[in-house]
């Protein structure tokens, strides 16, 4: 799976957030690989109500519908149809307690949950929290010029051997070949941004990047 986090990139959002997930439906019709996009979740619903294809949610609040003003519930993520979400981003960390409420509280209302962490030694922890998959990133490489799968790949066999969850591995990946090295050592995708949303042609990357997956 190729995942496609907007971040809040100007690049990315309203109209231009629309017209990404529109190539990148597109695209996943073309391959047949399946690509998700994680929008703002004021873009949420303008996508839903326009493609086919799997939209998260960058971040949820551990909350049911009631007087949370600057909340974000996962009641109304579901509503507005986003099938699944992202927590604990390096840009958006949380404890470990809230961790595990947000993932609770994303399975009572049918979101997927993507956790992700770029400490080896939580890994054992989250992978008690029974989320759907499991995302391994290194803050510092996020949006740089070096992949992960260059600089961590042992610890990324390590944290494999450890968990019983699909992993989900990001930050530093631009290129086809980051993600065929990623498969090769046993993740099930990939997540990234910058790599797509700042690319010169944004359909162009993202159809180099989705045959990755075939070529596998």
């Amino acid at each position: 799976m190729l995942i496609l986090n907007f971040k809040t990139y100007k690049e990315a959002t309203g109209k231009n957030a629309l017209i990404i997930a529109q190539i990148a439906e597109k695209i996943s019709e073309q391959t047949g690989v399946n690509i998700i996009v994680v929008p703002q979740p004021t873009d949420i619903y303008q996508i839903k109500r326009a493609v086919g294809i799997e939209v998260w949610a960058q971040y949820l609040d551990p909350i049911d519908p009631d007087r949370h003003t600057g909340f974000i519930s996962p009641y109304a993520l579901q509503q507005v149809g986003a099938t699944g979400v992202l927590i604990n981003h390096s840009e958006k960390k949380l404890a470990l307690k809230e961790i595990e409420k947000r993932v609770k509280y994303a399975k009572k209302y049918g979101l997927t949950t993507l956790v992700l962490t770029d400490s080896a030694e939580e890994v054992e922890k989250i992978n008690l929290m029974e989320p759907d998959y499991i995302g391994y990133e290194k803050e510092e490489l996020i949006a740089g010029d070096v992949s992960i799968i260059e600089v961590e790949g042992p610890n990324i066999e390590n944290i494999l051997d450890k968990i019983d969850h699909p992993l989900i591995i990001g930050s530093g990946i631009k290129e086809k070949e980051d993600i065929i090295e990623s498969l090769k050592i046993g993740a099930k995708g990939v997540i990234l941004a910058s790599g797509i949303i700042k690319a010169q042609d944004v359909e162009e990357k993202i159809l180099e990047l989705a045959k990755a997956f075939k070529e596998f």
